[in-house]
């Protein structure tokens, strides 16, 4: 690749950019992290078959003119037969690792390359508030700088629909019928879903202000496992599902989410359409995604759904009844082991070919009913084979290791372990690493980009990238952390194993957010750790304190949006995610470092197959991750200020790896001076009043 063919294409990269950015409000402001990252994402997806870098087309000052592109616009150039190998060679690598601070705009920085050039793209995010930003906000941006006239659309898993199949039939079934397929649950409580069924235009369940239980949604939807498709369902012309999946085949971008990229890569590519590139923002939560999605489960919950519903379809009980007796019997089995790793035992073993032959035996007596085709009883009947099918193939892959051994212990590929709580244990197989599936079906397939504002050192030999393609390109945020925040580690507490730690830490908390005034979020690596500073905190302070769990998600944040003074403690699932900019923000606290369980199940397994190198490959790596998105909490605007509080003594003192942590988080002004973070406090509390 010559120097003056890429610095070319880097220059009208820079130029879509400039021009796109435009049309944000202000005028926007073209920033050099953006810029550094669109160009690399554009030497990744270049591809021999790409036409240019811009659109075919003029309409006038605020969109880019091909013609003053000049003959260096992508296009083969007849006095050039080789500019095909040049840009062929422009493109270095297919996958593209990013760390992009919070204030990039990646989105644009992703977007602006593939799409100029006419490339199908995915974008899976791991927020719904994402996606709709993708789809409302920035592809239009794109359009209107551009000049062009792409189309998004966002596809979600079958489940998330509202499924007219399966409302016609609940329509004819008697109301003791729905009481059992609700698992119990008042039929009352579909009135709200039924109301909305009739105004609705996309089924999405996301429409709907208040999300149903799952017993009562899973009553008008149906998974992909179950569901026949359109063109042998009854409803197959209504099917909002299938509108959704129409709509994602004509669109330029498809804009989904990780669980369902996850399950398009373990069906062999089987959901998505055909795309050129693929973009994996909030990348850092992939792995998590893969491992649930690549793996298997079973559990005495699956099998009593399946029982009712062949309950409503067979005169005979005895079908449905030994299905409850499965179940029964995998939860005496398993609720001993929850939280374990297990060994397929001589008990678990029969338990699982009995409930195997079961299903089987089931398919046959359905197999046996006569129902016409097309009818409402025929389409409930293939739903459950197909549900009872999954359920015998499961079974299988949980039983099967890649060395043909019964015991998940040894094998270097997956564990077998026990999830959920006492009264619904899960069994579940999940994958240690995800080479041969990422290997098979992604990155030969697609230009790949993932992308975060956290990336952990090994993110890449965690997908087993190889090393020269693994390590990810930093790019800066373009905010001031050094002038406006501070992270602050006060190294005189106990070590976070001592007894006297927590009530230490607490007396911590009540300085910083009294000099504060509020404006708290605290973040807990347990639930324990986080009511037991509820309790203190409430005693102590004068300004309200919400809890997790106490309201929804979104109600909490909400609340604390609109109360200045309030202070919110949150476990893990508000470490990330969440958006809480300007003053009602101003002091983030983490009660230690986010190391993982030592009784994980699945990180145990990780780390043996880890050996020496455990703690780098496995242990530091998601510390890492989690405390970077914690203090990525606290700056979300250029305005923003404030103290990100981590109070473990270790970020401080611990030689091996505090550098490795800090290196991870934004480039804040360091301190352990507990007087000069008060000071700063009190000063951002009066600023905030006046």
């Amino acid at each position: 690749m010559s120097n003056t063919h890429q610095h070319d294409s880097d220059t009208r990269v820079e130029r879509l950019l400039s021009t796109v950015t435009t049309h944000l409000p202000g005028g926007g402001e073209l920033r050099p992290g953006q810029v550094q990252m669109a160009q690399a994402v554009w030497r990744t997806v270049q591809a021999e078959d790409v036409s240019g870098l811009a659109p075919d087309h003029d309409d006038g000052d605020d969109t880019v003119d091909p013609d003053e592109a000049g003959p260096d616009d992508g296009s083969p150039d007849e006095a050039n037969p080789d500019d095909g190998d040049d840009r062929e060679a422009d493109r270095q690598s297919s996958v593209l690792l990013v760390e992009a601070g919070t204030g990039t705009g990646k989105s644009l920085a992703y977007l602006i390359p593939p799409l100029s050039a006419g490339l199908k793209t995915v974008v899976a995010t791991a927020t719904i508030a994402l996606q709709g930003q993708l789809v409302d906000k920035d592809v239009p941006m794109v359009n209107k700088g551009l000049g062009q006239n792409l189309t998004a659309a966002v596809l979600k898993g079958r489940g998330n629909y509202l499924c007219q199949q399966q409302l016609n039939e609940l329509a004819e079934t008697k109301r003791s019928d729905q009481l059992s397929l609700l698992g119990g649950r008042n039929p009352d409580r579909l009135r709200p879903i039924l109301q909305w069924a009739s105004e609705t235009e996309t089924g999405d369940r996301e429409e709907l202000e208040d999300a149903p239980p799952f017993d009562v949604w899973r009553a008008v939807s149906v998974s992909g496992d179950e569901c026949p498709g359109a063109n042998r369902c009854p409803s197959g012309g209504e099917c909002y599902s299938e509108a959704a999946r129409q709509r994602a085949l004509a669109a330029d971008v498809i804009v989904t989410n990780h669980h369902y990229y996850g399950l398009h890569l373990s069906s062999g590519g089987a959901l998505l359409p055909e795309h050129d590139v693929v973009i994996f923002d909030e990348a850092h939560q992939l792995p998590d995604t893969l491992s649930a999605t690549c793996g298997a489960e079973i559990s005495g919950g699956r099998l009593r759904a399946a029982g009712r519903r062949v309950r409503s379809l067979l005169t005979d009980e005895s079908a449905s009844d030994s299905l409850d007796r499965s179940a029964g019997e995998l939860d005496t089995a398993l609720r001993p082991e929850v939280g374990n790793r297990i060994d397929v035992d001589t008990e678990l073993r029969r338990i699982s070919n009995s409930t195997r032959q079961r299903c089987m035996s089931v398919i046959d007596n359905l197999r046996e009913l006569d129902a016409k085709e097309g009818t409402n009883v025929a389409a409930r009947i293939e739903r459950l084979q197909l549900t009872l099918t999954r359920l015998v193939n499961d079974i299988d892959d949980l039983l099967s290791t890649s060395d043909g051994s019964s015991s998940k212990r040894v094998s270097t590929e997956s564990v077998l372990w026990v999830d959920g709580k006492p009264d619904s244990p899960v069994l579940r197989k999940t994958p240690l690493t995800y080479d041969s599936v990422l290997a098979d079906t992604l990155w030969p397939e697609h230009s790949v980009i993932l992308t975060s504002a956290t990336l952990p050192d090994a993110f890449g030999t965690q997908l087993g990238l190889p090393a020269e393609t693994g390590t990810p390109m930093k790019v800066e945020s373009p905010f001031d952390y050094e002038n406006n925040a501070m992270l602050y580690c006060p190294v005189d507490l106990p070590n976070p194993r001592s007894p006297d730690y927590r009530r230490a830490s607490q007396d911590e908390m009540i300085g910083l957010i009294n000099a504060a005034g509020g404006r708290t979020l605290g973040l807990f690596t347990s639930f324990s750790a986080m009511d037991g500073a509820a309790e203190r905190l409430r005693d102590a302070l004068d300004f309200p304190v919400l809890v997790q769990g106490e309201a929804s998600k979104a109600s909490l944040v909400e609340t604390f949006k609109q109360d200045p003074s309030a202070v919110l403690l949150a476990t893990m699932s508000f470490w990330q995610g969440i958006d809480l900019p300007g003053e009602t923000l101003t002091l983030v606290t983490i009660d230690r470092i986010p190391f993982p369980r030592p009784d994980d199940p699945v990180t145990q397994a990780r780390r043996d197959l880890a050996g020496a190198a455990a703690f780098r490959v496995v242990d530091l790596p998601r510390a890492q991750m989690l405390l970077a998105q914690a203090a990525g909490r606290l700056v979300r605007t250029t305005s923003d200020q404030g103290v990100v509080a981590v109070l473990d003594p270790r970020l401080a003192t611990n030689k091996s790896y505090r550098w490795d942590l800090i290196g991870a988080m934004p480039p804040f002004t360091r301190t352990k001076d507990r007087a000069q973070v008060t000071e700063f406090l009190q000063s951002l509390q009066h600023s905030n009043r006046r």
